[in-house]
């Protein structure tokens, strides 16, 4: 094995893939890597939120997207056709940010199965689709890829009413770092980033009791930002992070160290 197979890449190599662009962090991450001058195909169920993302794109790059697709990511044959269009129309895929997701607050005695199905077909398969699509054509292609997906901190620790969310989040660190294993030998790299409370629609879930709660318990003494969850994609798709892999990178204010979620 050689001692460099490499894995450095720059915005300037192809396209970066965001699902979950509609909104908050999603749409976050999309807008740091226009400003970094990625080419970008996003995604989204939403799609109202996307096309204010892509404008807010335009804002930042003066060019907008690539490309916006309305897609459920867990529509298997549906995400890899959006693959294949990214391919035909010349593109080279060398990053994805595998951020789609879903969270609903409702204690385990009184969780539905369909709910229950609902937030690990999102967050947990639905990540499984985009990774799987996103690497076969990868490794297709013979280039180095980044392969980033946003976890929680939900994945290292439970919270309360909340089992569906824990036991999709913890699935997908395991997922991130099984992925890493396997596409080591093709230049690939996979990590994950764990945001803290985030500000966000998908925190907007949380009672205010909670907020009340949990907010005066980090030690940084506020809630996070979506902008802070992306320098942190940023870092990881960037040439700095070139031997890393299988991580974790938490984005929490410190919440974990003090805070019973």
């Amino acid at each position: 094995m050689s001692a460099d197979p490499g894995t450095s890449i720059s915005s300037s190599a192809g396209i970066a893939m965001v699902t979950g662009a509609g909104s908050g962090i999603g749409r976050a991450v999309a807008l740091r890597l226009a400003k970094e001058k990625w080419d970008l195909a996003i995604i989204d169920i939403n799609e109202d939120g996307l096309q204010e993302t892509e404008k807010l794109i335009e804002e930042v790059s003066g060019t907008g997207s690539s490309g916006t697709y309305v897609v459920d990511v867990t529509d298997a044959r549906r995400f890899e056709a959006v693959v294949a269009d990214i391919v035909t129309n010349g593109s080279e895929i060398r990053v994805l940010v595998s951020n789609a997701g879903v969270l609903s607050v409702t204690p385990v005695l009184e969780l539905p199965i369909e709910q229950w199905r609902r937030t690990v077909d999102v967050n947990l398969t639905g990540s499984f689709i985009c990774t799987r699509a996103v690497a076969r054509e990868m490794v297709r292609a013979g280039t180095p890829g980044r392969i980033v997906t946003v976890a929680s901190v939900h994945s290292v620790a439970p919270g309360t009413n909340v089992t569906d969310y824990d036991a999709s989040k913890g699935g997908l660190l395991m997922l991130t770092r099984s992925l890493a294993r396997e596409l080591a030998p093709y230049g690939i790299t996979v990590n994950a980033v764990g945001p803290g409370f985030i500000v966000t629609n998908l925190a907007g879930g949380a009672s205010e009791e909670y907020v009340d709660y949990i907010v005066p318990r980090i030690p940084l003494g506020h809630a996070g930002k979506p902008s802070d969850v992306a320098g942190a994609v940023s870092f990881l798709v960037g040439p700095d992070a070139d031997y890393v892999t299988g991580t974790l990178l938490i984005v929490d204010g410190g919440m974990l160290l003090t805070a019973d979620l």
